[in-house]
């Protein structure tokens, strides 16, 4: 096989970093504006919420202690409060959040926890649907005022705007790459369970390594929200190989790891249309799509990448992507069973091939794992 020179062997993808202009940067310099006015201001948080699985999800947090509330989320159904506003689209006051909440769930234990009395609470809508919730809190009781919650109502309005643009952008990229994955599904026989399964299998390692990795919420949802689009390159492989029943000779393999190219020349196409340029989202989106099928001991494409060069987001999605094809029944296989999969998962890692840390974190969560697959299960398998 000839070397493409836009991938050249051994260089690597350059990592995912945040930056000033991704979400987080941009609530911050929000939050120090308000702080110069209201010093007693100790936090501004943007939780996310999905209404395919109703989670309300940490996401973007700016503190005056650096110290963030991560990896929490809960079901909207199960937080009466933030639902009741929502439905109402009602914004909240809480004088004393002890007095109010106490310590009944994880999230008003952890600000008493951290000494945060009064709150202001906001919530974000696209259109009519809910998109999350903007949370204002201080240390002071009673520190929202009517004149306070007023002040703060047109930066909420700030901070909202600034979140919808870039769900605009990343919803753009998604229902456009939607499309053409969706054909690509129909082509090779990929189902859209297939995909949501490694949306989810991506998202439990990205929680599981958030820690070690210091990988932030932001971070984690990008990976959870582009995993699905590891493959859209194959949109421009012939159905002569996509559709073969057999094994691909060497002349075919060849064409078909060329999906990895057209795939990043997609994706540089719609960042660049839509203004993704180097923020995290389009990163993240980059590196999962270009390197989700290089293996740690140089023995993939299309780069021949070893361990250290591969950007964990892609090395998360090629566990992902592995896990579920070996589970999964398709057209040339059945699904192996559970303790086959693992004893083949581990046999990729002894061989240096996929990310030990990776794979530990996906078949230590047993639990989580089942209820995916049990979410997502394939019309033929109900």
């Amino acid at each position: 096989m000839k070397c493409d020179p836009s991938h050249p062997p051994g260089i690597g993808l350059l990592p995912a970093r945040q930056s000033s202009s991704d979400l987080t940067g941009n609530l911050h310099a929000v939050y120090e504006l308000i702080r110069a006015r209201y010093p007693f201001l100790e936090r501004v948080a943007l939780a996310l919420y999905d209404p395919g699985t109703d989670l309300l999800k940490t996401f973007i947090s700016s503190n005056a202690d650096e110290v963030l509330l991560k990896r929490y989320e809960v079901k909207l159904s199960q937080v009466p409060s933030l639902a009741t506003l929502a439905q109402r689209r009602e914004s909240r006051v809480v004088d004393d959040i002890a007095v109010a909440f106490g310590t009944q769930s994880t999230h008003s234990a952890w600000l008493v926890e951290r000494g945060y009395r009064a709150s202001y609470t906001r919530p974000v809508f696209q259109g009519d649907e809910l998109a999350g919730f903007l949370f204002f809190d201080a240390k002071v009781v009673g520190a929202f005022t009517e004149d306070v919650a007023r002040f703060l109502d047109g930066f909420a309005d700030i901070v909202a705007q600034l979140f919808l643009l870039q769900r605009r952008v990343v919803d753009g990229v998604l229902s456009t790459v939607k499309v053409a994955v969706g054909l690509a599904s129909l082509r090779d026989l990929e189902t859209g369970q297939h995909l949501d399964r490694m949306a989810h299998y991506a998202r439990l390692m990205g929680r599981a390594l958030a820690e070690r990795h210091d990988l932030s919420d932001e971070y984690i949802e990008y990976l959870f929200l582009f995993a699905p689009l590891h493959d859209i390159g194959k949109v421009g492989i012939p159905d002569r190989i996509l559709l073969k029943p057999g094994r691909l000779d060497a002349d075919e393999w060849t064409l078909m790891k060329e999906h990895v190219r057209i795939g990043e020349e997609i994706i540089g196409r719609i960042r660049h249309e839509v203004g993704g340029g180097d923020s995290l989202a389009g990163q993240v989106m980059h590196n999962i799509v270009a390197g989700h099928h290089e293996r740690g001991d140089g023995s993939g494409y299309p780069r021949g990448l070893v361990m250290a060069q591969i950007p964990l987001e892609a090395r998360i999605v090629a566990v992902a992507d592995v896990y579920d094809a070996l589970s999964s029944r398709r057209v040339y296989k059945d699904a192996w069973g559970e303790a086959q999969v693992q004893t083949e998962m581990l046999r990729e890692v002894a061989a240096g091939r996929l990310d030990g840390e990776c794979v530990a974190a996906l078949l230590d969560a047993a639990e989580a794992r089942a209820a995916v697959l049990a979410q997502f299960r394939e019309e033929a398998e109900l």
